[in-house]
């Protein structure tokens, strides 16, 4: 605000502004200020491998079986709004990673925690975090979270430890905040990853519970534009658009 206040009256051009309005555009800078701080962290908390993605460059034009209306409610907010899961499948490179990073965006833009993890190290963070003695704490935080995104799930089987975290994981998180889970497995394979049917019948439950389900298909973006423009050099983001 003082920062504001100095730059306000070094400028002729506001010498007539009243008290009240000199005050109001100090408080509005303040306020702007505090909003990119709090983005900013949240953005470094968040970790996402994408951080230029956003739901504005979702790639319609090409066939990936994905529509402007079938992702309305994803790329309006609503989806996270409502708490509603977020599950991607699809073959390499045709952008699950994409749009799940670009929602990621999204939450930490709407002032929601956020955290990005790959399936493996996430298993590894949890593991690490119950050898430490911190796994309590550890599952709480995950929980509380007001988005968790777990990119490539599978394909090779958990071991019995690894359900049974991802699952109080799960557990700890249904109904209370959304989760996005990326796999190049279709869903009825997901079962499969889990090993045990009991387990995995508990997890694709809560998973499948309201949850909006994208199936991407076609050709690996990457490919694609390797083949059109080979001489092109593109931000890693620009490949899975």
């Amino acid at each position: 605000m003082a920062q504001k206040a100095t730059e306000l009256n070094a400028s002729p051009a506001t010498a007539s502004l009243g008290p009240i309005e000199f005050l109001s555009f100090c408080v509005d800078a303040e306020h702007e200020k505090r909003r990119q701080s709090r983005l900013r962290r949240l953005q470094k908390n968040a970790k996402v491998k994408l951080p230029s993605a956003c739901v504005e460059e979702i790639d319609y034009k090409h066939p990936r079986n994905i529509t402007k209306d079938q992702m309305a409610d994803i790329v309006s907010g609503s989806a996270l709004e409502h708490k509603t899961n977020i599950l991607i499948t699809g073959p390499t490179g045709v952008g699950k990673s994409f749009i799940a990073c670009a929602v990621a965006n999204l939450a930490c833009h709407r002032n929601l925690t956020t955290q990005y993890f790959r399936v493996p190290r996430f298993l590894e963070h949890m593991a690490a975090q119950k050898a430490l003695g911190h796994y309590l704490k550890a599952i709480e935080k995950v929980g509380a979270l007001k988005l968790l995104v777990l990119d490539d799930l599978g394909p090779d089987m958990m071991t019995t430890e690894q359900r049974n975290m991802f699952l109080e994981v799960i557990e700890e998180r249904y109904l209370v905040g959304p989760t996005i889970v990326t796999s190049q497995l279709p869903f009825e394979q997901w079962y499969d990853v889990f090993g045990d049917q009991t387990v995995a019948d508990a997890i694709c439950d809560r998973l499948f519970h309201n949850a909006g389900k994208i199936h991407l298909e076609g050709d690996s973006m990457r490919k694609m534009l390797q083949r059109s423009a080979p001489w092109i050099i593109l931000r890693p983001s620009r490949f899975v658009a």
